[in-house]
């Protein structure tokens, strides 16, 4: 008898050990799928706020009123393309276009016109800058700078005319223009090889080839190579 209730008890232990058990694994399973749910949707959000930083990002190296990258842009993807071409041995060109005259213009149309003309003068920078290596900015009010990876004076100099010409065609009035027309001047510096040792001295070239233009009578293309110089073509 006393073997029959001791066989009962372990009986109703065993079998309280096992719902119990059967309970704790359950809970580990609901656990576990909890966990895999949480860790889920974790990871989407961080994925989202990884989409959103990135569109932030961009946001703040894109200049809001003509939809050019700024020039907090120009500096990094200079950077990034003068160590390329250094690696690389190949050359980079760096072009600076201003709208001439561009203060006097505002001044006699006002500020809504004047940014007409902006907006009109980057499509054609956005449509001659087109390939995926190549970047323009809004560099400083009526300034725009071009980044053309791998490519020599000669193609830098196609680029620029390209503009300078297409921005003539235009023909926005412009009264107080010795033209009468909206016009472009552009200063041109190639890094080739071993020229320039410091990316500021690319720069700087190419800013005093863009005054050059701009001293020899504007609505032109001046280079920092010799013999690549290039007088104004009348288009109009």
């Amino acid at each position: 008898m006393v073997l029959f209730w001791t066989f009962i008890a372990c009986s109703i232990v065993a079998i309280i050990y096992s719902l119990r058990l059967h309970q704790v694994t359950g809970r580990q399973r609901e656990l576990a799928r909890l966990v895999e749910e949480r860790t889920a949707e974790l990871l989407e959000r961080s994925a989202q706020l990884e989409v959103a930083n990135a569109t932030l990002e961009e946001l703040a190296a894109v200049d809001p009123m003509t939809g050019l990258f700024n020039r907090r842009r120009f500096d990094v993807f200079l950077q990034q393309e003068w160590q390329r071409s250094n690696r690389s041995r190949l050359p980079l060109s760096l072009l600076l276009v201003d709208i001439d005259h561009f203060k006097q213009f505002n001044d006699l149309y006002g500020h809504p016109a004047g940014d007409d003309c902006i907006r009109k003068v980057v499509e054609v920078i956005r449509e001659a800058a087109n390939r995926v290596t190549d970047l323009g900015c809004r560099y400083g009010g009526e300034e725009f700078a071009i980044i053309l990876a791998e490519t020599p004076a000669t193609g830098a100099l196609a680029v620029a005319e390209f503009i300078r010409k297409e921005v003539e065609l235009l023909a926005i009035p412009h009264d107080l223009h010795p033209e009468r027309v909206v016009t472009v001047s552009t200063g041109i510096a190639t890094k080739d090889g071993d020229q320039y040792p410091r990316m500021h001295d690319l720069i700087g070239a190419c800013d005093k080839a863009l005054y050059r233009a701009k001293n020899e009578g504007r609505n032109r293309t001046s280079t920092d190579v010799a013999g690549v110089e290039t007088a104004p073509a009348r288009v109009i």
